[in-house]
Parts: structure tokens; sequence; C-alpha cells
């Protein structure tokens, strides 16, 4: 017989696995694309992961999962990545440099981004404020971070409903 190569994407499944696999699809599954871990925890606190799983999603919500499990040894993943780190880590001096960087990043786009929602805020003008509460609008503004004037014009369109105001306004 010939071997197959490591790296090649052949899978050769059992029988009992190729038979589920045909229920799945008689039953209308839908495969779920782009899931490249799914893990399982015991009530021990005991951890199973799979690599590389193929799940699928019933109407219902409920999931099927192929894979191979594995105890998943998380002190030991982490004790890894911690040294990982170590190895990786930068001096002092460069960490500082970096972050000096991003604020002075951050600062160079801060004023335009300002100086865009002032002129947007000029063109809304005085907003009538009639018919409506006070706190509500004040609310509006605290939970959604937005002027008066927008917070107003929220509550307006929304028939001064505060949750879809405030909805629409953190979209």
């Amino acid at each position: 017989m010939s071997e197959i190569a490591e790296d090649s994407k052949i899978s050769i499944l059992n029988r009992n696995e190729r038979k589920a696999r045909e229920i799945i699809q008689k039953l209308g599954l839908k495969q779920i694309p782009d899931i490249s871990r799914v893990t399982f925890r015991k009530k021990n606190n005991q951890i199973f992961a799979i690599e590389k799983p193929e799940v699928y999603k019933s109407h219902g919500g409920n999931y099927v999962v192929f894979g191979e499990a594995k105890v998943d040894d998380f002190t030991r993943r982490l004790a890894r990545a911690q040294q990982q780190a170590a190895t990786a880590s930068k001096d002092p001096q460069s960490i500082q440099a970096d972050m000096v960087a991003a604020a002075a990043a951050s600062e160079s786009q801060e004023p335009s981004a300002s100086a865009a929602a002032g002129t947007e805020e000029e063109d809304v003008g005085q907003v009538d404020e009639s018919g409506l509460d006070v706190a509500d609008i004040e609310l509006v503004m605290q939970q959604a971070n937005v002027s008066r004037d927008k917070a107003v014009k929220a509550l307006r369109e929304h028939n001064s409903d505060i949750v879809n105001a405030i909805m629409s306004l953190s979209k």
C-alpha cells in the first residue's frame, strides 16, 4: 500500500463516522466553517479540546462536532505561552517608544475626528425639546455618548422610547 503524506488534506473515516455524516446530511444540518477549536469542560474542571473540528448546527440551535477530542492541559499551555513571551519580550525603552508613537498617532487623528463631529453638530442646529423629558434626554446623552441635539433627534424618531433611541445611536 502507498502511504499518505502528512500535509495532505485527506481524512479517513471509520464506518460509524461515515454513517453519522450521511444521517447529518439527510437531516439538513448546516456546516459552520472557520472554527479552529472547540473545548468542553467536565464537572471536575477537566477540559477536552478538539482542534480543527467540523461543526454542524441544527435548526433548533443544537451542535454536532466531529474531531479527535484530547485532554487539554491548560497549565502546560499557559507555561509555554509565558515562556515564549519571556523570550520575545522587549526592553523597557522600546516598549515606551512604542507607546509614545501610538499616542502621537492617535493625537494626530483626534483633531480631524473632533472637527468632523463639530461640523456635523453645527449642521443639526438647535432642536426643539418640547414634549420630551429632560431626564430622558440626559440619559440618552450619557449612555450613547452623543450631543444633546442627537439625543433629542433620536428620542423624537423613536417616540420617546429611550432604549431604542440609545440602540440606534450606539450602532
